[in-house]
């Protein structure tokens, strides 16, 4: 019978674990915009658990009446929340300000603004990159019937370890597109072909370079990239 008990025993505490468990949900948007803010993270101080933005700037996280939830991203000014039960059970929609950038050089010694702004990812992020492989469940088995067995919860279980997976690929890939944005960005396209409004867009989606090529360019190779690419561009707007 004991064999029986104990694994119904461990299932019924799980389901009242889950039962109780309620979220803070809704989307994350500029301030004064309807665009929304992908990767923003977001900490509940109280329980300490992260969740991160989705791309269309869908957030989820475990919360509960008095928890002291923060929004932080590279860029804007971070929030903090206390949550209250209404707060539980509708959406809530966050509005984030852009951070006013001091008046900063275009290096800093030897770092540029892209380094310096990816380094303050890398930190905003840490939660996600320093962790361990701790298990979430310790079976501690006093003799061999199974009986004895604790639940030993750890913030970092098996799926919370390939939720981190999954998000260390998908900062990596937002990494890659930031850098691409900095080696080809609208100003110094804009300064090289005289495009504009939605000429300049539909030139540079079309004509984006990848990661691979950014990284081993020169600064003199991204010039004549734009240039023979804005010409093969008006040969087809010409057509």
């Amino acid at each position: 019978m004991r064999y029986v008990i104990a694994p119904l025993l461990l299932i019924f505490l799980c389901s009242l674990s889950c039962s109780a468990q309620q979220f803070l949900t809704g989307k994350i948007y500029k301030k004064n915009s309807n665009e929304t803010l992908l990767s923003v993270s977001i900490h509940n101080i109280t329980a300490n658990r992260y969740d991160l933005s989705d791309e269309d700037g869908s957030y989820h996280i475990q919360a509960a009446p008095g928890d002291h939830i923060s929004f932080s991203s590279v860029g804007y000014r971070a929030d903090t929340v206390t949550v209250t039960a209404s707060l539980l059970t509708a959406a809530f929609n966050l509005y984030m300000d852009i951070r006013p950038q001091e008046l900063q050089a275009v290096r800093v010694g030897e770092f540029s603004n892209y380094q310096l702004d990816s380094m303050d990812r890398r930190k905003e992020y840490a939660w996600v990159y320093e962790h361990d492989n701790t298990p979430r469940l310790a079976h501690d088995r006093q003799g061999s019937d199974g009986v004895g067995v604790t639940l030993n919860i750890f913030r970092n279980s098996s799926s919370a370890a390939k939720q981190r997976v999954h998000l260390e690929k998908r900062l990596a890939k937002e990494e890659e597109d930031y850098y691409v944005d900095f080696r080809y960005n609208e100003s110094y396209v804009t300064k090289i072909t005289h495009l504009k409004g939605d000429s300049l867009k539909e030139f540079m989606r079309r004509y984006r370079p990848s990661y691979d090529y950014c990284r081993k360019a020169a600064n003199v190779d991204i010039l004549v990239y734009i240039n023979d690419s804005y010409k093969q561009y008006m040969k087809t707007e010409d057509q």
